[in-house]
Formats: C-alpha cells, sequence, structure tokens
C-alpha cells in the first residue's frame, strides 16, 4: 500500500507542476499583444492539458477506489491532436475556418457522454459499475491510440510538406506532433506488456503526464523566443549567398529560388564616405539627431531581406510592423526610418512584393510540374488577406492579371530569359 501511495504522491506532484505551467502558458499566451488567431487554438490546447491535469488530481486525491485509479481515462485527451491538426491548418492557410472541421471532434463528444455516463454509474453502484468502466476504458483506449497516430502523421507531413524550413511555427507543430506520437506509441507498448499491472499503469501515466508538461513548456519557448535566433545559425540546406551588387538569393533544396536586389547599396556606402556635413551644409539642418546612418540602415536592409528570405514573415496576413519588429529584434522606427527613405517603400509594399514574388514563384514551379495552379489559394496562403488586394498589387508590380502571367509563364516555361518579360 505503501508503494501505491508513494506513486501516487510522485504523479500528483508532476500534475501540480503541469497544471501550474499551463495556467502560466495560457496567461502569457492571452497577454501577448502579437497574439495571432491561430494561437488562439494554442491556447486551447494549453487551456484542455490544464483541465486533464486538473481533473487528475482531484481524482488522485480524493478518490480511493483502486479501480477508478487504474482505469478511468479522461476524455480531454481526444481533443489534443484535433486541437494541434486545426492549430497546423490555421498556421498554413490563415483563412481556414477552424470550425469548418467540427467533425474531428465527435471522438471528443462520443467519449466525453461514455465518461460522464461511467462516472454516474460508479458513483450510484461502484461494484457494478466496474463492466461500464472496463468497457469505457477499453473503447477509449483502442480508439484514441489509433486516432492519434493516424493524425499525427497527418500533421507532421502537413508540416513539412507545406512550411517553411526555419519557420517556428513548423517546429513547434512537428515537436508536439512528435510528442504525442510517442506518448500513443508508449501506450501500446505499456499494453503490450501487461496493461493490468498496477505498477506499469502508475509509470505509464506519470510519463504521460510529463510529457503533457513539456508540451506546455515548449509552447511558451515558442511564443517567446528562448531558442537561439535562427538568423545566425547556420544550414546545410540553405544559405544566404552575397555578390558584388549586394544581391541577396536563398537556396532551399529543389524549392523555386528569387533573387531580391538591393539597387545602389554599394552606391550609397560609398557616397556616405565620400559626402560630408561641411561638404553639404545645406543637407544639415535638415538631418534630426535620431536619423540612422546609411551604413546603419543597410545592415537593417540586409536583416530584413534575410528575415524574409529565411523566416518568410510575409506569409502572415496579420504581420504589422510592430509584429515585424518583435520578430526580428529590431526598433521599428528603424525600421520605418530604413523603408521609407533607404528602400524608398512603405512598409506594406515591401511585404507585398515578397508575396507577389512567392506566388510567381510557385506559379513557374507548378507549371514546370504540370501541375494544377489555383491562384486564389496561392495569394491566401503568400499572407494576403483578399482577393481584390491580391489583384490589385500583382497587376501593380507585375503589370500582368494573374489570370495574364500564368498564360505567359505556361507558354515560356522553358525560356531562360522569362524573368526579363516581366516588369518587377
Amino acid at each position: 500500500m505503501y508503494g501505491t501511495l508513494a506513486q501516487r504522491f510522485k504523479m500528483k506532484y508532476i500534475i501540480v507542476i503541469g497544471i501550474f505551467q499551463a495556467l502560466l502558458a495560457a496567461a502569457l499566451l492571452l497577454r501577448n499583444k502579437y497574439r495571432t488567431n491561430a494561437d488562439d487554438l494554442l491556447i486551447s490546447l494549453v487551456i484542455c492539458i490544464g483541465v486533464h491535469l486538473s481533473i487528475k488530481f482531484f481524482i488522485f486525491t480524493f478518490v480511493q477506489d483502486r479501480e477508478v485509479l487504474k482505469n478511468m481515462i479522461t476524455c480531454v485527451g481526444f481533443c489534443y491532436i484535433p486541437l494541434l491538426y486545426l492549430y497546423a491548418l490555421k498556421t498554413i492557410y490563415p483563412k481556414f475556418v477552424p470550425a469548418s472541421k467540427w467533425y474531428i471532434f465527435i471522438p471528443f463528444f462520443i467519449s466525453a457522454i461514455g465518461y460522464f455516463t461511467t462516472g454516474c454509474v460508479l458513483a450510484i453502484a461502484s461494484s457494478k459499475g466496474y463492466s461500464v468502466l472496463y468497457w469505457y476504458n477499453t473503447i477509449c483506449y483502442f480508439s484514441m491510440i489509433p486516432f492519434d497516430i493516424i493524425y499525427c502523421f497527418v500533421i507532421i507531413s502537413l508540416a513539412l510538406k507545406k512550411l517553411p524550413e526555419k519557420i517556428h511555427e513548423r517546429k513547434l507543430i512537428i515537436q508536439v506532433a512528435s510528442i504525442f506520437l510517442f506518448l500513443s506509441l508508449l501506450s501500446i507498448l505499456f499494453l503490450t506488456i501487461n496493461s493490468f499491472i498496477f505498477s506499469f499503469n502508475y509509470l505509464n501515466r506519470s510519463i504521460s503526464y510529463a510529457f503533457l508538461v513539456v508540451v506546455v513548456i515548449r509552447v511558451i519557448t515558442y511564443k517567446y523566443a528562448v531558442f537561439t535566433d535562427p538568423l545566425s545559425q547556420s544550414s546545410n540546406t540553405e544559405m544566404l549567398v552575397f555578390d558584388g551588387n549586394y544581391s541577396s538569393e536563398v537556396i532551399v533544396n529543389d524549392e523555386p529560388k528569387t533573387e531580391i536586389k538591393s539597387n545602389l547599396l554599394l552606391d550609397t556606402l560609398q557616397e556616405e564616405n565620400t559626402i560630408t556635413a561641411s561638404e553639404d551644409p545645406i543637407l544639415k539642418p535638415q538631418k534630426r539627431k535620431e536619423l540612422l546612418s546609411d551604413s546603419q540602415m543597410f545592415k537593417i536592409v540586409l536583416k530584413l531581406e534575410e528575415a524574409m528570405k529565411i523566416e518568410r514573415y510575409y506569409r502572415d496576413s496579420e504581420l504589422t510592423l510592430d509584429k515585424l519588429s518583435n520578430l526580428t529584434s529590431l526598433n521599428k522606427y528603424h525600421i520605418s526610418e530604413t523603408l521609407n527613405h533607404f528602400v524608398n517603400k512603405p512598409f506594406y509594399t515591401f511585404v507585398n512584393e515578397y508575396r507577389i514574388q512567392y506566388v510567381k514563384d510557385k506559379i513557374k514551379y507548378s507549371s514546370e510540374k504540370n501541375s494544377s495552379i489555383n491562384i486564389l489559394e496561392l495569394a491566401y496562403e503568400s499572407g494576403f488577406n483578399s482577393k481584390s488586394s491580391f489583384n490589385r498589387y500583382f497587376k501593380e508590380i507585375t503589370s500582368y492579371t494573374p489570370t495574364e502571367y500564368i498564360s505567359l509563364i505556361s507558354r515560356d516555361v522553358n525560356s531562360t530569359d522569362i524573368d526579363q518579360l516581366i516588369i518587377v
């Protein structure tokens, strides 16, 4: 009996830590001014973990029935994978409406009915309720495990195929899905060994609750950038190349490549070294104390281009100057000043040019592969909020409508000079 009490104490200790972490994560996410619509699903996942652990804390504290302690599976566990799946879809497709896939919560609704029914039967007649508890437990196990395994593979596959390699959300989705996949496989292992050994049951649950705590901590680190800046990390599959004209190009495996040129940046730097305030006194009164030097703005431009090319922040349909400042650790006023006075582009023009370039690359890539092209899907995928805004910017930047551009690419897909025909 002492061993059982000791196991319960250790498990309660893990549960309490998990509840505290879940509450902390939910509070931080809710207070985050950079929160997106997709983050609401992340908050729901964290809250579900907190509710799950709170129910378990109550059971292990106040319930003494050995069968209930061993077999009572909480129905909240059926919410984890659906919420993670919806979060992945919302991250990939910003216009996706999570409510449209309500049916993936059907297992949760069914298990919730079974959970409360079993609880009522046990409260009225515990001895007769054991058979109900057994079937509830068995059905939940053998439906939850395959359900979780299948959807975990789907989620990981979606993240690998649809999200850029170094984007934070991609790493988060893959890591969390991998944790849930591991827990499902672990449950199969324990069932195979001997699901009726009480000590194994406690060990299995202790590990499961510990990994739920890991999921919550991972969510916190994701939102508050505990890990090092990915821009400073090197990669074997992605590298930044600078030529003599300060052109920047990102090469990513076999994905389409784009080249964004910072025109006259080198000339500007040279001018800064040759022109002084004394030589041009007329310009001196026009400069404010906080005005950045050309070299400082040049460095900011390079960092912005690297961030856009590697992290593809432009694909966030809710990207703002404040949010970009937070993501790049650059002062938002410095970003605005650099874009307006050095690049000569407003913030949204700068961002939308990357979005249009992304769509152009995808169109060309699909044409070369003879794949179908859904232009509206590409528009939303690139970060645009509406079809009208996309069409307007596409026409303004390329001088073609999307339909005209697709036709042009289709005719000249084998031509190496296609970029010379497009007005960028």
